[in-house]
């Protein structure tokens, strides 16, 4: 790569190996921040699109939700996967998560599960994610000193734990890992079920399926998990379709596991790679809050997201086209 070429800097945002190679993904974003802070991209496979480095930048745009908008692209898809997705709309049937809205959608919406979240609750799930930390801490131990952390620990761990707030049995929770991987994975191709992109979209249908099947489930018999309070609510006292109940799964079941075991792995892998961390933690385990606040930075498990801007808006000294 070469670090005066803008084209191979801008390639490191749309080629999905450069994210799986931290030292070039970094070194082009400091090229770019000092020289080209706000940048056009263009390239086969995508739509073009602004790439904004700098974090007072990124700031501005992200809290200005009146005037960039998540809607309708929050996430860098492939040209062909944006046109099918469109196809979709235009027949009613359309993945509507949570990054997916604006207000005042989004605000109705995050508000059915925002108690959920509320410390409170969270503090009366400690005994349960304990539990199943020390599960897989003793896994780790019985695996005799080497094992592959990600597929043994760090994968299964948050899974068990976003999946047991959801209620969903435990035998379903290895299905739910393939079609995150298949739906996070699309370019990966360990990870992926097809590069043919109506396959791409029919894991999505798989999780849908899966999911209609489980809210008509809770509306029949409702429990006191998470999945019963999205199944049976209401905005404005209607319930949900069954591709927003289904969207809202998606979210939580995939980005609530995914996430989490990246910083997981990510983080053990720093430690390694600096072993002094390791011995300040194991040396002050008080430091643990800490560490995990400075892991989820180090490794910041999403890269990027979307905004729409709806008129022409300055992002440092570039005026960023509306619709751009």
């Amino acid at each position: 790569m070469s670090l005066t070429d803008l084209t191979d800097l801008t390639n490191v945002f749309v080629n999905p190996t450069a994210y799986a190679d931290e030292e070039r993904f970094h070194a082009a974003c400091r090229v770019l921040r000092r020289e080209h802070p706000v940048v056009r991209v263009e390239s086969e496979r995508y739509r073009p699109f602004w790439a904004i480095t700098r974090h007072a930048d990124v700031l501005d745009v992200e809290r200005d939700n009146e005037h960039f908008l998540n809607a309708p692209r929050p996430l860098l898809v492939p040209a062909e996967m944006e046109a099918r997705a469109a196809a979709q709309a235009g027949g009613g049937q359309v993945l509507r998560t949570l990054i997916h809205m604006d207000d005042p959608d989004h605000k109705a919406f995050r508000g059915i599960t925002s108690s959920w979240f509320l410390p409170g609750r969270i503090r009366s799930l400690e005994d349960r994610i304990r539990e199943l930390a020390v599960r897989y801490i003793d896994h780790m131990a019985d695996l005799g000193g080497s094992c592959d952390f990600v597929q043994e620990v760090s994968v299964g761990f948050p899974l068990h734990v976003i999946l047991s707030i959801l209620g969903l049995p435990e035998e379903d929770f290895p299905r739910m890992l393939k079609l995150t991987a298949e739906l996070f994975g699309s370019d990966d191709d360990e990870l992926s079920r097809s590069r043919d992109p109506q396959e791409q979209m029919a894991v999505l249908l798989d999780f849908f399926q899966y999911f209609v099947a489980l809210t008509a489930e809770r509306r029949a018999n409702p429990t006191d998990d998470l999945a019963s309070v999205i199944a049976n609510a209401t905005i404005d006292g209607q319930p949900l379709n069954d591709f927003d109940t289904a969207s809202y799964y998606v979210i939580i079941a995939t980005a609530g596991h995914d996430t989490t075991s990246s910083s997981i792995a990510g983080g053990l892998e720093a430690l390694l790679r600096h072993p002094e961390e390791l011995a300040r933690l194991r040396d002050d385990p008080s430091l643990g809050a800490n560490a995990v606040e400075e892991i989820i930075r180090w490794v910041t498990p999403v890269k990027e997201f979307m905004r729409t801007a709806t008129e022409d808006r300055t992002v440092g000294d570039v005026t960023i086209p509306a619709g751009d």
